[in-house]
């Protein structure tokens, strides 16, 4: 067992600090040797976190930590380990949530600017829970800009939201998020409450988000054929397919910025996914005359413990944009010894003497997050897409009932303001011990903006509604449930929002006091356009 060092700095990653955490992509260039990256969480001073009752001092007036470092646990060289100081995130957060997108890029979303997950009703500083500020959160100034990071970019360049603005929705303790087939992001939930609470100033919240990346404002994307259904620890290749309509450029160059990847968004929540894991695998090319990509894919490492067995999505991701992800089981979908083979011997590239695709308008581009609100009424830009209403894990929204819409307005380009750096102070007690701070406490004003005109929608190949080619986006869904799905308590008008059933359970234990529980099926890729193909 090797011994780690301390984390520079003091700086606090783990729950209630609650840093963005994330293993690196694991690629045949740096050996599938496997770097985790840690940002955010809190440099708080030890006497500052209180008792497990709660904490000694008002953590909603404590900034958050830009800090980022890197660590390789186990250096191939069999160098010390040691962390690397890596690029400061463009601001702190506490409950960020690191999503690695296809394209090997980091998307960090969610959490605030100031203070610690959980929830309280007073601090050692606040007595009472009048006098709490922000209800019984201990955080304070959410975050709603998202950003990416680069891992190969160079030092000091790895961080950007250029395009992307905020969305209106505080996503604080108990906010989750995942990966989805198609490479958008859902997000969801945030509620730090000791129960259900639509008042307060941050609220439980049921309410959903599909984040779609910059990607998406491509004018085509990969359609690869021959997609495995397994993919093993070692053995012969594979071969897929790319036709010359679905890349744009020189086919040569084409091929030559071509990677093969797994992704497992493994289990997701507190705005962490657990077992989150990025693998590309080796590959070489044929590109033949008529611009088809023939793609000769290597499988998994002969390793299982470089990408553990089970399920996972393949993309094909050409000039960083992916393909719709192809459901995959790596080795044997058990738990257990899985047989492995030699590694896959792959030819040589061969290039084509003709050059070209057959499309225009590839590669990525700067985007935007909508914040309109899906409970105004209002029109919006794009069309109704369909979403899903948010309960405290992912897992509950996917499976929960009811149908809602989602609506996508004109790109908007405003962003969260700064907030100067304050002197140092005293904070007030309030009937506590003071104590010394120096802190960036910020609010933000997570009002609605109204919606703007609406616009066509665009449908991708497969039935779901693709961002337009000028922007990628943050889609609200609908806040409010509107059928006994969500609702314990059934509702024939469905206009009820989510409450909870008081009353206790009773006759069939299979549900809540004597109802059945209810399946639903969700489909992301249906139209849900009146035509008879639903989500539900």
């Amino acid at each position: 067992m090797t011994a780690l060092p301390p984390m520079p700095g003091n700086v606090v990653r783990v729950y209630p600090a609650s840093g963005a955490v994330a293993m690196l992509p694991l690629t045949p260039a740096n050996n599938y040797t496997p770097t985790i990256l840690f940002c955010g969480g809190s440099d708080m001073p030890d006497e500052a976190w209180g008792n497990y009752a709660f904490p000694a001092i008002d953590t909603w007036e404590y900034p958050a930590s830009k800090d980022c470092q890197r660590i390789t646990p186990e250096p191939m060289d069999g160098s010390p380990v040691a962390y690397i100081q890596d690029d400061n995130m463009l601001e702190g957060r506490t409950m960020g949530q690191f999503i690695i997108l296809p394209n090997g890029k980091l998307l960090v979303v969610n959490g605030g600017l100031n203070g610690t997950a959980g929830y309280s009703q007073q601090t050692g500083m606040t007595p009472t829970f009048g006098q709490m500020p922000f209800g019984e959160s201990l955080a304070s100034g959410p975050v709603g800009t998202p950003a990416i990071y680069d891992p190969n970019a160079p030092s000091g360049s790895r961080w950007s939201n250029q395009g992307l603005s905020t969305s209106n929705i505080a996503r604080l303790y108990h906010s989750s998020a995942i990966l989805l087939p198609d490479a958008s992001v859902l997000i969801a939930g945030s509620n730090p409450n000791i129960d259900v609470n639509t008042s307060t100033i941050y609220p439980t919240t049921y309410q959903a988000e599909i984040f779609y990346p910059p990607y998406f404002s491509a004018s085509i994307r990969p359609q690869p054929s021959g997609m495995p259904k397994i993919i093993s620890y070692g053995g012969d290749l594979f071969n897929i397919t790319v036709p010359s309509s679905s890349y744009t450029g020189v086919s040569n160059d084409a091929a030559a910025n071509t990677t093969v990847v797994l992704v497992r968004g493994g289990f997701t929540t507190h705005a962490m996914n657990m077992g989150q894991r990025f693998l590309q695998l080796n590959n070489t090319y044929t590109v033949q005359d008529d611009g088809t990509i023939i793609l000769h894919v290597a499988q998994a490492p002969p390793n299982p413990y470089v990408f553990q067995p089970g399920p996972a999505f393949l993309y094909v991701v050409i000039d960083g944009i992916p393909s719709n992800g192809s459901y995959v089981i790596v080795g044997n979908g058990q738990i257990g010894p899985q047989p492995t083979s030699p590694s896959s011997v792959l030819p040589d590239n061969i290039l084509s003497s003709r050059t070209g695709g057959s499309a225009g308008g590839s590669g990525e581009s700067s985007g935007n997050i909508d914040n309109s609100s899906s409970s105004n009424g209002g029109v919006s830009t794009g069309a109704v897409v369909g979403g899903v209403v948010g309960g405290l894990a992912l897992l509950a929204i996917i499976a929960a009932g009811g149908i809602f819409f989602l609506r996508k307005r004109r790109s908007s380009t405003s962003k969260r303001g700064t907030f100067p750096q304050r002197p140092s102070y005293s904070a007030p007690s309030r009937g506590g011990p003071g104590y010394s701070l120096a802190a960036n406490s910020s609010n933000v004003n997570f009002s609605s903006a109204g919606a703007p005109a609406a616009t066509a929608a665009v449908f991708g190949p497969r039935g779901h509604m693709m961002a337009p080619s000028d922007s990628s986006s943050l889609i609200p869904l609908n806040q409010e449930t509107k059928g006994p799905g969500w609702n314990a308590l059934g509702d024939p008008s469905m206009s009820m929002a989510y409450k909870d059933d008081s009353r206790t359970s009773v006759g069939d234990q299979s549900g809540l006091g004597g109802y059945p529980m209810q399946e639903v099926h969700y489909d992301p890729y249906a139209r849900d356009t009146g035509s008879g193909q639903n989500r539900f």
